[in-house]
C-alpha cells in the first residue's frame, strides 16, 4: 500500500492534532510508521481521539495552543511537514465571540508560519474552507479563482486571512504550501454540524424535528478519509515551486444534500419514521450562515483525484458511524 504522503516527509507536525480532522491524520500517519507529533488545546479536540496511540514510540502528543508562541518554536522544531487543522470550528458562536476567530485561525495560523520560518521547515498542508466564497457560492459553484472574497462569517474572515499569510510567507521564505477550501467533511467523530445536530435533537425528541432556516439549505458532503486522501494526493502530485510556491484547491464531492434529504435519511436512521419535521422559516439559521455552498471540484477532477462517494452517500455513512459510535458509548456508560 502506497505510504500516504509517500517517502518525502517523515516527521510531520499536525496542528489540531486531537480535532474530528486531525485525529483521523494522526490515524493514518501512525498506522504507515511516521513520526507523529499531535499539537492540540483540546478546546475542540478530545483526547480519547488519540487515547490508542498515546505510549506509541512513533507519537507524542502535545497538549498546547498555537498561540503560545515559545512553546510552539519549541516542540516544531525537527519536523519536515506541517499539517496545520487547528481553528476556531465554533463558527456559530463566533458572532457573539468574532475576536477568537482573529486570534485562532489568522493569529494562529501566522504563529505556525512564523515557527516553521525560524525552525526552517518548508511545507504545509492546511485546512481552508468554502466558507471564504460567501455569497458568491449561494445559487452556482464557484471555482478557486472566484472573487472578490467578501466573508458573511468571522470564521471565513479568519480563514482568508490565514490564507493570505500562508501565500506571504511561501513567496518570502522559500516555503511550499497547498492549500484546501472544503466541503462539509463528515464522519464517526463529529462533534457539531448538521447531522450531529439532527441526531441529538432526534434523541432529545423522537417526535419531532426543527430545522433551523429556511429549508432549502444546500451543501457539499464528503468524508473525513476522503478530505484527508485528496490532500495527501495533492502534497505527492502537485509540485509547489518556481513563481507559484502555493496553490489553492476546493475539495469535495461533484454532488450536494438538501436539508431536508439529509434530516430523512437520519430519521430513516434511527428508525423514527413519524417524526415530524417543522421548518422554522427564517432566511439563515444563525448570524454568519451560508445557507447553500456550491463549489467546483472540477480543478482536482482534471489533476486526477475525485471523491468515491456521492455527498447523500457520504451523510448516510457518516450518521452511521456516529450512532454506531454514540451507542457503544452508552453502552459503555451502562456497563460501567
Amino acid at each position: 500500500m502506497e505510504k500516504i504522503l509517500g517517502d518525502s516527509a517523515r516527521k510531520i507536525f499536525v496542528t489540531g492534532g486531537a480535532g474530528f480532522i486531525g485525529s483521523h491524520v494522526v490515524d493514518l500517519l501512525v498506522a504507515q510508521g511516521y513520526q507523529v507529533c499531535a499539537y492540540d488545546n483540546l478546546s475542540n479536540g478530545r483526547r480519547e481521539f488519540i487515547a490508542p496511540h498515546l505510549g506509541k514510540p512513533n507519537f507524542k502528543f502535545v497538549e498546547a495552543d498555537i498561540l503560545d508562541m515559545d512553546l510552539l518554536l519549541e516542540k516544531i522544531k525537527g519536523h519536515d511537514l506541517v499539517w496545520h487543522l487547528a481553528a476556531n470550528t465554533d463558527i456559530i458562536g463566533g458572532a457573539a465571540n468574532p475576536r477568537r476567530d482573529l486570534n485562532d485561525c489568522a493569529g494562529g495560523t501566522f504563529n505556525v508560519m512564523e515557527a516553521m520560518r525560524i525552525s526552517g521547515i518548508k511545507r504545509l498542508l492546511f485546512s481552508s474552507t468554502g466558507a471564504v466564497y460567501g455569497e458568491l457560492c449561494h445559487d452556482t459553484p464557484v471555482s478557486e479563482s472566484a472573487g472578490p472574497l467578501l466573508p458573511v462569517s468571522a470564521y471565513a474572515a479568519g480563514k482568508i486571512g490565514s490564507e493570505a499569510f500562508i501565500s506571504a510567507f511561501c513567496h518570502l521564505y522559500g516555503m511550499q504550501a497547498w492549500i484546501f477550501r472544503f466541503g462539509n467533511v463528515v464522519g464517526g467523530r463529529m462533534t457539531h454540524g448538521v447531522i450531529y445536530d439532527f441526531i441529538h435533537k432526534l434523541k432529545a425528541n423522537p417526535s419531532g424535528l426543527l430545522i433551523k432556516g429556511d429549508g432549502r439549505q444546500e451543501k457539499n458532503y464528503f468524508l473525513v478519509e476522503e478530505c484527508i486522501d485528496g490532500m495527501a494526493w495533492a502534497f505527492r502530485n502537485i509540485s509547489m515551486e518556481g513563481d507559484k510556491p502555493c496553490d489553492i484547491f476546493n475539495l469535495g464531492t461533484t454532488t450536494i444534500s438538501k436539508v431536508l434529504d439529509i434530516a430523512a435519511m437520519i430519521k430513516e436512521e434511527m428508525g423514527l419514521p413519524g417524526a415530524e419535521i417543522r421548518i422554522e422559516g427564517t432566511k439563515r439559521a444563525w448570524p454568519g450562515d451560508q445557507p447553500r455552498v456550491h463549489i467546483t471540484v472540477e480543478r482536482m477532477r482534471k489533476l486526477g483525484w475525485e471523491a468515491r462517494h456521492t455527498s447523500d452517500e457520504a451523510v448516510r455513512i457518516a450518521a452511521r458511524r456516529l450512532l454506531k459510535l454514540e451507542q457503544a458509548g452508552t453502552a459503555s456508560n451502562q456497563n460501567g
